[in-house]
């Protein structure tokens, strides 16, 4: 029978150790700090849309400096954030978007339309000046943008695909979206076309695209979207670097989205189809019995 020496034992504990050290994340500066961070002000965030409300024109401009009014996403976003904390305000709202819609007969082609339940484009869009200060994101032609290049549209089309019960499609494309996060946000092909910056919405589809899926969670995403909240204004900075530091102004369109993504909630676990992050402590420590037990037999020998 095998008998445990002093020399095994030291050598199963120091097993454990450095399979602990291989498989754990390592925790830089930058992500210390966003883990510390507190939750978003969401009444300020609130107050933040409310104030960019016009009244002369029905719609909110884009920030306190640019007087564009984006029928989408940036008011459509605004009307669904506000709906449960003011209805009037986001009936207004919607009821505007609407006007617009029928007079200058646009059609809502948008990527951002899967979270409304309507019809999906996933091409390219193109920013269209509707009359005076009213613009829409339009999608345009051309190929469907794909899960690997941008993580909007990964993230979007996860929620489509899952919606149309196309379970493998909205993993992989949900896969698509968390392998370009690196700790700090997305590398996708905007984020180099954007001069190394990463985009704050973007975390706000991660959270709501997890919360529908199931697939994981988007804990993290949280965290650094409160970081990116200006706590004087309660809007949400739309880009910032490595480093945590804002290299932006804030904006509608990612204040709204923050707002959804914090009221957003998780699926009932028994209905997920989760993807884990990491396994169970139990598998890192059979794992790790199994490696010192091999490497103290060898030793005997």
């Amino acid at each position: 029978m095998f008998a445990w020496s002093s020399i095994s034992l030291s050598i199963f504990f120091l097993g454990i150790i450095i399979f602990i050290i291989i498989t754990s994340t390592p925790i830089t500066t930058q992500r210390l700090t966003y883990m510390q961070a507190g939750d978003l002000d969401v009444e300020k965030a609130y107050s933040y849309i409310i104030s960019m409300y016009d009244g002369n024109v029905g719609l909110v401009r884009e920030n306190e400096y640019i007087d564009k009014y984006w029928l989408w996403t940036d008011n459509l976003l605004a009307s669904h954030a506000l709906k449960d904390k003011d209805p009037e305000l986001s009936a207004k709202i919607y009821n505007k978007i609407r006007e617009y819609t029928d007079v200058y007969n646009l059609e809502f082609r948008h990527p951002i339309a899967v979270l409304f339940n309507q019809p999906a484009y996933f091409k390219p869009v193109v920013d269209t000046n509707v009359t005076g200060n009213v613009w829409a994101s339009i999608a345009g032609n051309g190929e469907d943008l794909s899960c690997s290049d941008y993580v909007d549209i990964a993230f979007l089309k996860a929620i489509y695909y899952y919606n149309a019960r196309q379970y493998n499609d909205a993993k992989a494309c949900y896969e698509y979206g968390i392998s370009m996060f690196d700790g700090y946000g997305f590398k996708d092909e905007a984020f180099y076309a954007d001069g190394e910056k990463y985009t704050t919405y973007k975390l706000a589809l991660w959270k709501i695209a997890a919360d529908i899926t199931g697939y994981g969670d988007a804990e993290e995403a949280l965290q650094i979207i409160a970081l990116m909240q200006d706590p004087a204004t309660g809007g949400v900075y739309t880009h910032y670097k490595k480093d945590m530091s804002i290299d932006s102004m804030t904006n509608v369109e990612t204040t709204a989205l923050a707002i959804i993504a914090y009221s957003s909630k998780p699926k009932p676990q028994e209905q997920s189809d989760i993807i884990k992050d990491r396994w169970p402590l139990e598998y890192y420590i059979i794992v790790s019995v199994i490696i010192a037990a091999i490497i103290a037999i060898f030793l005997r020998r």
